[in-house]
């Protein structure tokens, strides 16, 4: 059998392109059977008997069920379609002149994985895009340099260095390392440090693309990340044999710039339409594993132990090796689990309704867990049970306006005038009339907090001005830190303007006293 030329075997990807232009089954069934194709070029003789069963079988498909669409897309003889589908796939390749270029970042096995064809065809912004998949060595994919995500940075880079960055400093841009003005120290803009926790926990979920030569077009963030782990300390050896290697998808040698620009749009600009997790379910994933974890401890551990086991609960959820967000998550449930039963046992709601309440309002949570002490917000709440009950009610009917509200009721708890409001709050069918009690009760509670800053203040300033009198002055030399020094004289001086207006405490022209620093009266 004759084989056909280089260019023939080239196009193989463009009629598969053209096949799915036909019907998304043909374009599937096609690039089925021409899959070989890019190992070994097929025959002329060949590829047109392989399209005329192809067209053949998916024009009795579409027969068998009734698909009227599909059998006037494929209408016609057989072998008439196949030979349309390989003259259109020639005349794509004169006019878009399709290159032939050779591969120069050659995908590797691993883990016996070979590599091999993206099934089935990727789809970005409309263009079907063939692609082969296989393993890369982290280290040998670079940054993409010229992602826009970066353009501020990079111009910024190259504006006072004259030069373009290396790969060592792009990824210190990438990981919020580069001294450039503008950007926080130590700030983490592109969350990669996030990531990073995430791949430990569960690998690179998305394979990054790349194109033929080894350059990133989608995933800078994740190779970024995989970096990270590699020349971190904080990971361990098992965490790099992760990140070694990067499962990653490629452009063939036929791909056009039209695919290149498909790849960036889609996954740059198209919405992937992924809702996350609400933090009431995650919070609940979390808190449920913890209680498993006490229940196969043969005692209840100690303090030590119990960091040690949230440690290891935090980075099984790829939240890192910080358990702040696991101690805040088991306060937050445990804080709605009170809440819920509140009201599907004492007020006798719906089970589901009272969870979907629980989920909305879960951040508030959060504030009622802080302040255990006494004069906290969570003191005041496990304290009284009648007061607990009151909030739970006014958040259940969504009347707290924001979680600065719940930061009040500390304020109001001790103030019988302040609860009475927040009841009638509680109380009034009206939202408007709700809101203005709660506002009632807010306002007290802060006329009570004012009136409480002016109680002691003659002997708070008696203690504080004998201090101040006793304190030698090598102590402004050695021991207090300088911003110290100039916030005591910057309220020393806001004392002096306030004074300065009550009559023959201090002589306005007088100020403070050169020797001793205190105000000449």
């Amino acid at each position: 059998m004759t084989k056909t030329t280089k260019e023939l075997g080239d196009a193989v990807e463009t009629v598969i392109e053209q096949a799915f232009l036909l019907s998304a089954d043909l374009g599937n069934e096609v690039r089925r059977v021409l899959s070989a194709g890019r190992e070994a070029p097929l025959g002329v003789e060949e590829t047109q008997t392989i399209l005329e069963l192809a067209v053949a079988r998916l024009q009795a498909d579409a027969r068998a069920r009734e698909d009227e669409a599909t059998l006037e897309s494929l209408a016609g003889d057989a072998a008439t379609i196949a030979e349309s589908l390989i003259r259109k796939s020639r005349r794509s390749e004169r006019r878009t002149g399709a290159r032939d270029a050779t591969v120069t970042f050659p995908l590797q096995s691993y883990n016996d994985i070979e590599p091999g064809n993206v099934v089935p065809t990727p789809v970005y912004h409309g263009v079907h895009v063939p692609m082969r998949c296989g393993y890369a060595r982290t280290r040998e994919v670079n940054l993409w340099d010229r992602n826009e995500r970066l353009e501020i940075h990079l111009n910024q880079f190259r504006a006072r260095e004259d030069r373009e960055p290396t790969a060592d400093e792009l990824l210190d841009i990438m990981l919020g390392l580069a001294d450039l003005p503008g950007l926080s120290e130590e700030s983490d803009q592109f969350e990669v440090k996030k990531l990073a926790r995430s791949i430990v926990a569960n690998g690179v979920q998305k394979a990054p693309i790349v194109d033929i030569d080894g350059t990133l077009l989608d995933g800078n963030r994740r190779v970024a990340a995989c970096y990270l782990i590699l020349n971190s300390n904080e990971y361990t050896a098992e965490d790099k044999k992760r990140a070694e290697w990067i499962f990653v998808w490629q452009l063939t040698p036929q791909a056009r710039k039209e695919h290149r620009d498909a790849v960036v749009v889609a996954l740059n600009f198209e919405d992937d339409c992924k809702v996350k997790w609400p933090e009431y379910v995650k919070a609940r994933k979390v808190y449920e594993a913890w209680q498993d974890i006490l229940a196969r401890e043969p005692r209840t551990p100690n303090a030590r132990e119990q960091a040690k086991l949230k440690k290891a609960l935090s980075i099984k959820f790829a939240l890192g090796p910080n358990t702040t967000t696991v101690n805040r998550y088991l306060k937050m449930v445990e804080w709605a689990d009170t809440f819920e039963d509140h009201h599907i046992n004492a007020r006798e709601r719906d089970l589901y309704e009272v969870k979907h309440r629980a989920n909305k309002y879960f951040q508030y949570f959060e504030e009622m867990a802080k302040g255990v002490n006494p004069g906290g917000v969570a003191h005041c709440l496990t304290q009284d049970d009648t007061f607990r009950e009151i909030v739970f009610d006014l958040l259940y009917e969504g009347k707290f306006r924001n979680w600065r509200d719940i930061r009040q009721l500390k304020e109001i708890f001790d103030n019988q005038e302040a609860r009475d409001a927040l009841i009638k709050a509680r109380d009034e069918t009206d939202s408007g009339e709700a809101e203005n009690h709660l506002e009632s009760a807010m306002a007290i509670a802060r006329l009570q907090r004012a009136e409480a800053r002016t109680l002691g203040v003659n002997t708070r300033i008696e203690s504080f001005t004998k201090w101040l009198d006793d304190l030698p002055a090598k102590a402004y030399r050695e021991s207090i830190k300088a911003e110290n020094l100039r916030a005591l004289l910057v309220a020393l001086k806001t004392a002096e303007d306030n004074a300065s207006g009550v009559s023959g405490v201090v002589d306005e022209e007088a100020g403070f006293c050169d020797n001793c620093g205190r105000p000449r009266v």
